[in-house]
């Protein structure tokens, strides 16, 4: 009887604790993060460059 109480207190790991145990997750949240940002940053310097006179 006692293993049974002792299994179920291992299975009940948190949500957060499971999500966080998983690095292939913080692997694609860093690339989602990276490649957003730098391409919106990147957008936003060609749109914001003044138009340059021609020769």
């Amino acid at each position: 009887m006692e293993d049974k109480e002792h299994t179920k207190t291992e299975e009940e790991i948190p949500y957060m604790q499971k999500l966080y145990d998983r690095p292939f997750v913080w692997l694609i949240a860093g690339f989602i993060t990276m490649l957003s940002f730098y391409t919106l940053w990147g957008i936003y310097e060609i749109v914001s460059l003044p138009q340059s006179p021609l020769p």
